[in-house]
């Protein structure tokens, strides 16, 4: 690659930077409602950032949480 694709690709990253951002919090953004939604079915409340930071491991936690104690099903 030489200097001048090198600037090219910068400046086009620098133009489009929210487009980037977009494309990495999207992605967090959804798993974190997902795993969100399925502790709430479970009987938990506030698993959001769990999701969101940990994504597909946070899932896999909040599949292996047990029922609550006080969920009605």
């Amino acid at each position: 690659m030489d200097i001048t694709a090198w600037s090219n690709f910068q400046s086009l990253m620098s133009t489009y930077w929210f487009v980037w951002l977009a494309i990495a919090l999207i992605p967090s953004i959804i798993m974190g409602i997902f795993t969100s939604k399925l502790a709430k079915k479970k009987g938990y409340r506030g698993y959001f950032f769990t999701g969101f930071f940990f994504n597909l491991i946070g899932l896999i936690y909040v599949v292996g949480l047990p029922l609550a104690k006080d969920c009605s099903y």
